[in-house]
């Protein structure tokens, strides 16, 4: 006769070796509670406490990563890593998958993101009108897919100077930072343009290679360009975009709902971020002039040219690197009344 105790040790024995055996194939049937979310590696332009990337980039990557239907995550690398000019390259080739740049710094490889520039700020008007598809399909030529190309708010353009504007041309032998989108209107104000990244602007001006930057609306204090320089120019001119851009491949693999998430979020971006800036924008001029900055007028013969000097010198940048596609950017622009040409 079998002791009760010691059956009851062999059936423990036996539910002990069997549990994990049975358990296991029941467990590989159950959907997974938790799941890895994808990281994406976004290269930028701009340092990240520049408002540039405080207010698109990174608020880009918030409301992505806060969309559950995306299971997404972004890490963001600056120009400390890779300089703005050489910045295209390593995420055509797949190295970073997202590329937040302005389109000024890869106009050796192409003119069409440059000359966006040239487009009066009107998001929807600029999607309904067929450019923003049209830029897309250029950008996927080159191994890329467009997400968004964000308004950096209504008006575009100053200049930050170490001297007042006296006479005219109000920029007559000043050596001044720019891109190539300031090229036409810094040479046609007097001035000899710089290619420079705004990262070495600030000892640029104070060792005296430069007398002043081209630069947007905002970002000057952020920068501290307001310790060696004592002006800023008035009118503001022109218009500027900056772009999301993704690696072509590395956006054919996510899901379908992972990159609608990246298309609605940009398309959002681009509505809501102009407003925004724009006030920062006039908060950042009260902060520059409590700093000692004044704000200093172009003649009135100059200041009517500004708007033509560089929407003219932005097409013309453009169509001089890639002639087909912006020769016909520019006739939609036209047509749709999106851009103001001289004749």
């Amino acid at each position: 006769m079998h002791c009760p105790a010691h059956n009851n040790d062999n059936v423990d024995t036996v539910m002990k070796t069997l549990k994990p055996a049975l358990l296991l194939p029941l467990l590989a049937l159950l959907p997974a509670t938790q799941s890895m979310a994808t990281e994406l590696r976004m290269l930028s332009s701009y340092d990240q406490t520049t408002a540039y990337s405080r207010e698109i980039a990174q608020r880009f990557i918030k409301e992505v990563e806060a969309n559950k239907a995306a299971d997404l995550t972004i890490k963001l690398t600056g120009p400390d890593v890779v300089p703005p000019f050489e910045q295209l390259q390593p995420v055509a080739a797949g190295v970073f998958q997202l590329l937040y740049t302005h389109a000024a710094y890869h106009t050796n490889t192409t003119g069409v993101g440059a000359a966006m520039d040239g487009v009066a700020v009107n998001p929807e008007q600029t999607r309904e009108s067929g450019l923003w598809d049209m830029v897309d399909e250029h950008y996927n030529g080159l191994g890329l897919k467009l997400i968004a190309i964000p308004p950096l708010g209504s008006h575009g353009f100053q200049y930050v100077l170490k001297e007042p504007i006296t006479g005219t041309p109000g920029l007559d032998g000043r050596r001044l930072r720019g891109s190539p989108t300031y090229t036409n209107v810094t040479k046609g104000l007097g001035g000899t343009p710089v290619l420079m990244s705004s990262g070495d602007v600030y000892s640029a001006m104070d060792r005296g290679v430069i007398d002043g930057a081209a630069w947007g609306l905002n970002g000057v204090k952020d920068m501290g360009w307001q310790e060696v320089a004592g002006y800023y120019s008035k009118p503001t001119f022109g218009q500027t975009y900056n772009f999301v851009l993704m690696n072509l491949n590395a956006f054919n693999t996510l899901s379908p709902e992972q990159q609608q998430v990246l298309l609605d979020e940009g398309r959002e971006l681009e509505t809501e971020i102009v407003p925004i800036l724009d006030e920062l924008a006039v908060e950042e001029w009260k902060a520059l002039d409590e700093a000692g900055m004044q704000p200093t007028e172009f003649a009135p013969e100059d200041a009517e040219r500004l708007d033509a000097l560089v929407t003219d010198g932005i097409w013309q940048l453009g169509i001089d690197k890639s002639p087909e596609a912006v020769t016909a950017m520019r006739e939609l622009a036209i047509e749709k009344h999106l851009t103001t040409v001289s004749e």
